[in-house]
C-alpha cells in the first residue's frame, strides 16, 4: 500500500492523484535535477572542441624558412621549434560564429627575449580566419605568396575572407595589451593578450568584443627571428559558439 498518495475518480474515468508533501518534495528535486542537466547539455552544445589529430590539420611552410617539426599523439599537438616557423591550419566543415576562445597546453624551453616594440616570434599565436568579402583573383593571385593562396583556399564557397585575427602569448609583461596590423600584410591582425608563466603553462582564454564568423583556426608558433629553440604542446582548443 502506498501511503504517499491518494486518488479520486473523476467523471469520465480519469483519476486525480494527490501526492503527500514528502513525495512532492522528492519530485521537485527530480525536476530541478532534470532542468539542471538540460541546462548543462544545452550549454555544451555551444562548445566546439577542435580535434588534435593529424587528419584534422595541415602543416604549411614559408619560403626560405626552416619548418617546425609537428607531431600528434594521444589527442595532443606538439610543435618543436629550432630557428624555424610554419603555420598549422584546421579548416572547419562550415563557418561558425566564435564568441570565446580557450586553449590549454605547455611550453618546454623558452623563446629568446626580444627588444623590439612588438614580438616577431611567439610560443603561441592562435588565429581565427574570419569570413569576409576579400577574394584572390587575377593579378592579385599571380603575385600572391604561397601561404596567401592557401589562406584564401579556406574561404567557404561563394564567399571571401576578411583577415586572420591572432591572439598571442608573450614572455614580456609590458607587451600585454598591444595590438597591430602586421607591417607586411593587411591580412594579419595581432593582439597580445597574456604573458606565459614561469612554469610554461598555457591557459589562454579570450572573449571576443563581438562574434567573429570564422572558416578555420590558424596556429603560428615560431622562433626564426630570435633563433630560438623550444617546444609547445597543446592539449585543448575550445571555441564557444554563438547560436
Amino acid at each position: 500500500m502506498n501511503n504517499n498518495r491518494s486518488s479520486e475518480t473523476k467523471p469520465g474515468g480519469l483519476r486525480k492523484i494527490a501526492y503527500a508533501p514528502r513525495t512532492m518534495a522528492i519530485l521537485g528535486i527530480a525536476v530541478s535535477v532534470s532542468f539542471a542537466y538540460l541546462s548543462r547539455a544545452t550549454a555544451a552544445q555551444n562548445k566546439a572542441v577542435v580535434p588534435l589529430n593529424a587528419s584534422s590539420w595541415v602543416t604549411l611552410a614559408f619560403n626560405k624558412t626552416p619548418p617546425n617539426k609537428v607531431t600528434f599523439a594521444n589527442d595532443t599537438l606538439t610543435v618543436k621549434v629550432k630557428d624555424s616557423a610554419g603555420p598549422i591550419v584546421h579548416k572547419l566543415e562550415k563557418p561558425i560564429k566564435v564568441v570565446e576562445l580557450a586553449i590549454k597546453g605547455k611550453v618546454i624551453g623558452s623563446k629568446k627575449q626580444e627588444t623590439s616594440s612588438f614580438d616577431e616570434d611567439s610560443v603561441l599565436r592562435v588565429g581565427l580566419v574570419a569570413v569576409g568579402q576579400q577574394t584572390l583573383s587575377g593579378p592579385k593571385r599571380w603575385f600572391a605568396a604561397d601561404w596567401v593562396k592557401k589562406l584564401f583556399a579556406l574561404a567557404p564557397a561563394g564567399t571571401g575572407l576578411d583577415k586572420i585575427y591572432f591572439f598571442s602569448l608573450t614572455n614580456r609583461q609590458e607587451m600585454v595589451g598591444k595590438e597591430r596590423m602586421h607591417p607586411k600584410s593587411d591580412l594579419i591582425s595581432e593582439n597580445i593578450i597574456a604573458v606565459l608563466d614561469q612554469e610554461g603553462h598555457i591557459d589562454l582564454r579570450k572573449k571576443m568584443d563581438k562574434p567573429i564568423e570564422i572558416a578555420a583556426v590558424w596556429l603560428s608558433i615560431d622562433g626564426d627571428d630570435t633563433k630560438s629553440e623550444y617546444e609547445t604542446t597543446l592539449n585543448e582548443i575550445e571555441l564557444t559558439v554563438s547560436p
